[in-house]
């Protein structure tokens, strides 16, 4: 990728994050719902059980308002959160609701940039709705890698799959209307209408490879693929229950563990 079009993509992240970190929960029930909250919830649970060690230390890369990292900072076996985040409205949200943690360290970095600059490794690694904004999602999973301890797990959360048919594309435009006009405060629905995706989610528009991704964990010798699940999420609930009679899916969720 261009260094012209990667800068773009980062300062496009770093203005629509600006813009919607005071609303970003409220403006993202695909993510802030019920079920999806459970099924995370799960995930986690089931990934740090996995995790031969008394206590554990996690980076969120990408931790945004602490979707991830609150549900952590609860877990007992978690001894300390590394929060990295480009967007330092998004992580001073996250801080509002940790509070005074002792567990939990900040970093307002791009993601990138943090991974090279870090020397420590991790016993669990997550990344949440991240990959798509990244300039180069390949690279920094391989760095990702890099800094996972022996044993220890990565998870994916909420990344497009790339296989949207048109069926799925119609339902997430009207999702979307129907959403942001009808069921969203005046204020914050101004917000939501004047954000411009199109360089911050570059790789939903110029196709996700979920399948490359598979590939490249499939080919890594001390890698394991142990959870893997495609669904459908949508902003209001009766879409998320027509999304579960659709072939297509729209979301995935990944999780691998280093030998």
């Amino acid at each position: 990728m261009e260094q012209d079009l990667e800068q773009k993509i980062i300062q496009a992240n770093i203005e629509l994050h600006q813009k919607s970190a005071q609303y970003y929960d409220q403006i993202h029930p695909e993510i802030f719902n019920k079920n999806e909250q459970n099924l995370i919830e799960n995930i986690l649970s089931q990934a740090i059980s996995q995790i031969k060690k008394d206590k554990i230390n996690v980076l969120d890369l990408g931790a945004g308002t602490g979707n991830i990292t609150l549900k952590l900072l609860d877990n007992e076996k978690v001894g300390s959160v590394v929060a990295v985040d480009l967007s330092k409205e998004m992580l001073d949200e996250l801080e509002k609701k940790a509070g005074q943690n002792p567990k939990l360290k900040i970093a307002n970095k791009p993601a990138d940039i943090f991974l090279m600059d870090d020397d420590s490794k991790y016993d669990l690694i997550v990344i949440s709705s991240v990959l798509h904004h990244l300039p180069d999602y390949f690279q920094t999973i391989a760095t990702v890698l890099e800094k996972l301890d022996d044993g220890g797990v990565f998870i994916i959360f909420h990344e497009p799959t790339g296989e949207k048919s048109k069926l799925i594309s119609f339902l997430e435009w009207l999702d979307s209307r129907i959403f942001v006009n009808l069921f969203l405060p005046q204020d914050i629905k101004k917000v939501a209408k004047s954000l411009d995706h199109t360089y911050s989610d570059y790789h939903v528009y110029h196709k996700f490879d979920l399948a490359g991704v598979k590939k490249f964990f499939e080919e890594e010798e001390d890698i394991e693929i142990i959870f893997f699940k495609k669904h459908n999420t949508f902003d209001l609930l009766p879409f998320r229950w027509l999304g579960k009679t659709i072939p297509a899916k729209n979301n995935f969720i990944l999780a691998v563990r280093k030998k």
